[in-house]
């Protein structure tokens, strides 16, 4: 070996565990053959061959594997040392009414302040995320109705300039000038051929107008696709055909034409918007939302009255003033209404066009819902119909002095200055009856507005699942308080009282000493007696009545246990402040988890003399019906007891299930949950966790006494999954294999018969184990001398006496 290289960790630790076995001049012998000229190496296995000055004090409670120490070791310490630096801070903060007081004011403060912060900042990010939405839905309809606006005027214009028309125009002129009451349409013949020639589209019958309203109203057809569930639009729904009439008329309004030959020599009604004789006067285009018609309109069918658009533009000759004026009319059924029923979303979004009067031009979505509350007459639709108020009562009615929406009257009302786009994130109530948000702009060139309306809790839905999520967190956070504020007060409790050696029934805790997930163990002393006990204090939060019950019913049991071999119950209560606890023989001793990893495989005597005393142990057990269930070196400890050495004690009888503080006692399952340590679960256990009985103790002994013999467990595996499956599926290997060394024969088939995989192969009582390990220890004696000698060599003596004394002087 290199004497500058480290030497390799493994090989010092198997040269140090070879080095115990020997003493004297033969130590000192393997040594320096072993070690030769190498100092380095040399003074490595020295360090780990010094005996700890203390020794090892340890009580039934597991711990770690590996070359650490026990958690259970008893390392004298001045009592100024007990509590850490950060524990006596928080046991004198928490301890002061006025501090605590402060404290929890302070977290209940950032508490409601951060709960009440995000839910600020969420509110204003969904409102802004709305507010871009709303934006983006109205513009884009309007986008697109305007521009379908814009060609219509465009056509009425260009047929306004066509020469031939403007010629049949003044043509009817001069005849209305020179017949005056008798003008007909007998009389213009020849023009009305010219026009109809020129609008052929225009000329439709007041048949084919209800035909068309009929197959297009919005109440006899859904915008959605009836066969999609996800309620997507329908392509297609845009019409191309929905020209349908036209009127040319002087500037007084007398018509002089119409494809409702009807009308001609008539005067145009209300269609006559003051703004349209404005125009024409002007020369400029225009466009007339639909109104609604004259009482005594024929225009009507089952669905509804037949309504129109109207794109009007001024016939004149260059450079003189207008003489007539042509208006072209479109269903408004078509392509203005459905520009907007296509933007109905979710379950209440709709967009819909109003008036300057309050009434709405399109179809609503809802008609069908107002005809059943009486807020509209049954079979009328709400287009050019139906008055944009409040819905409160059982009646609609229309009025000019009707109060109308907060929408439509923000929008009819605004100033001239202000701008013509508002969007309302208060809810409001709709002409429906519900609480909505929306958003509108109005058309000041078309004299109407359009708008998007949405029921509030559709539009916030978000809000409130983020707030229920929200009151949830925080009533986690709450329970965690509460949690913490009595794991707090009972920790300040216990620090503040151990500290002035807190007194539990007859014993007076001196020092905490352990940690386990059922709660702390402490060394403590009878008052009377002044024998040192391990007291163990169940932890406040794990006193379910359930758990307590079975762990008082398991202190009962394993309280009668008597055999020297078995760790010995004391006591079991509670306190005054219902904190459990149940008090346990104190050990003075090591595990043979420590024992072998520590120093290695042990000689075949060893072990058959530990394997004779937990047999015994088992055997009066079982005799009671109690199975200990988890088995295993470090639920084993070697003490000295009395003057006698490697006294086996068995930890943890009935407690293993619930009390275990080994962090690997439990492996979890789907279905169940198994009580043990993997390495040392027999099949049938893996196979199902409720199987219990006496040959499952008996096989864990086994793998104990491999441990010992060989230095390892039986599975070497990466995981507890991976050990449970090896379980399961492969064979165990001889000890003579693992181990590399000659062992008996005898016990070779002892072991193999206990870890068989079978039940029904196994050695059936404890009984039949202990009398074979006898029979052996005739062959292979461990004498008193031999157990005597390692303990003098490895822990000195009267180390609790000691400890003792100084913990608690005369």
């Amino acid at each position: 070996m290199d004497p500058m290289t480290k030497p390799d960790t493994k090989v010092v630790e198997r040269i140090a565990a070879e080095a115990r076995r020997r003493s004297g001049a033969q130590r000192e012998a393997f040594l320096e053959d072993t070690c030769g000229t190498d100092a380095d190496l040399r003074q490595h296995v020295e360090k780990l061959l010094s005996p700890s000055p203390e020794g090892t004090l340890a009580l039934a409670q597991t711990h770690g594997a590996g070359g650490t120490s026990s958690p259970h070791s008893v390392q004298p310490r001045n009592r100024r040392s007990r509590l850490l630096s950060t524990t006596n801070i928080i046991v004198h903060v928490w301890a002061s009414r006025v501090y605590r007081s402060i404290a929890i004011a302070t977290f209940v403060a950032l508490i409601v302040l951060l709960g009440l912060g995000s839910r600020y900042m969420v509110w204003n990010e969904l409102r802004k995320l709305r507010q871009e939405e709303f934006e983006a839905l109205l513009t884009a309809e309007v986008q697109a109705l305007t521009l379908w606006i814009d060609s219509c005027k465009t056509q009425a214009e260009m047929v306004a300039r066509d020469p031939e028309v403007v010629a049949a125009i003044d043509s009817m002129l001069k005849k209305h000038a020179e017949l005056k009451g008798n003008y007909s349409s007998a009389a213009i013949e020849p023009e009305l051929a010219v026009i109809d020639e020129h609008l052929p589209e225009f000329s439709k019958s007041d048949e084919e107008a209800k035909a068309f309203v009929q197959k297009n109203d919005p109440l006899s057809i859904d915008v959605y696709s009836s066969n999609s569930p996800n309620k997507k639009l329908r392509t297609g729904t845009i019409t191309e055909d929905d020209e349908a009439a036209f009127v040319i008329a002087d500037t007084s309004g007398f018509i002089l034409a119409s494809n409702q030959k009807a009308r001609i020599g008539r005067k145009i009604g209300q269609e006559l918007h003051p703004q349209v004789a404005l125009d024409i006067l002007n020369g400029t285009t225009g466009f007339i939302p639909p109104m609604q018609p004259d009482s005594n309109s024929q225009n009507t069918s089952s669905s509804g009255t037949v309504s129109y658009v109207w794109a009007y533009a001024p016939i004149r000759e260059e450079s003189e003033p207008p003489k007539a004026m042509l208006g072209l009319g479109y269903l408004s059924v078509g392509n203005f209404t459905r520009a907007l029923t296509n933007i109905r979303t979710g379950t209440t979004g709709e967009a819909y066009a109003f008036n300057e009067k309050g009434r709405m031009l399109t179809e609503s979505r809802f008609t069908k819902d107002l005809w059943k509350r009486q807020l509209l007459a049954d079979g009328k639709p709400t287009r050019t119909h139906l008055t944009l108020s409040p819905a409160r009562g059982p009646s609609h009615p229309a009025g000019p002095s009707q109060h109308l929406t907060r929408l439509v009257t923000m929008a009819r009302d605004r100033e001239p200055d202000q701008e013509n786009f508002g969007i309302i994130l208060e809810p409001y109530v709709g002409y429906a009856g519900h609480d909505v948000v929306g958003a509108w702009q109005w058309l000041d060139d078309y004299h109407f507005g359009v708008a998007y309306e949405t029921a509030a809790h559709e539009a916030f839905r978000p809000f409130i699942y983020i707030s229920i999520g929200q009151y949830v967190l925080l009533g986690l956070i709450a329970t965690f308080a509460g949690i913490t504020y009595y794991a707090a007060n009972s920790m300040v409790f216990m620090r503040r009282s151990i500290g002035d050696n807190m007194v539990v029934g007859p014993y007076v805790l001196l020092r905490k000493i352990g940690e386990g997930g059922m709660g702390q163990v402490y060394l403590a002393r009878h008052q009377m007696l002044k024998r040192p006990t391990a007291v163990k204090l169940v932890r406040p939060d794990k006193t379910d009545p359930k758990i307590i019950k079975r762990f008082e019913r398991e202190v009962q049991l394993s309280s009668q246990l008597k055999h020297p071999n078995t760790v010995e119950i004391y006591d079991y209560g509670k306190t005054p402040e219902n904190i459990f606890y149940y008090a346990m023989e104190y050990l003075d001793g090591v595990t043979l988890e420590e024992l072998v990893r520590q120093n290695g495989w042990q000689p075949v005597p060893r072990v058959l003399f530990v394997m004779r005393q937990v047999a015994a142990s088992l055997r009066e057990a079982h005799s009671r019906g109690l199975i200990h269930r988890d088995i295993k070196p470090l639920n084993i400890m070697l003490c000295r007891v009395g003057g006698e050495y490697d006294v086996a004690k068995v930890l943890d009888f009935g407690l293993v299930k619930n009390l275990s503080a080994d962090p690997t006692a439990t492996v979890v399952t789907r279905t169940t949950e198994i009580s043990g340590t993997p390495m040392y679960i027999p099949p049938e256990r893996v196979k199902n966790p409720t199987q219990a009985d006496p040959r499952v103790d008996i096989y864990a002994l086994g793998a104990t006494a491999f441990f010992m013999l060989t230095g390892r467990t039986i599975y070497l595996a990466s995981s507890p999954v991976d050990v449970l499956v090896q379980i399961v599926t492969q064979p165990v290997p001889t000890v003579q294999e693992a181990a590399d060394r000659i062992i008996p024969a005898q016990l070779q088939d002892l072991l193999n018969r206990c870890l068989a995989k079978a039940p029904d192969q196994r050695p059936q009582t404890a009984e039949e184990v202990l009398l074979e390990v006898e029979a052996m220890l005739a062959e292979y004696p461990w004498s008193t001398k031999e157990a005597k000698d390692w303990w003098e060599n490895h822990v000195p003596p009267n180390t609790l006496s000691a400890w003792a004394e100084r913990e608690n002087p005369a």
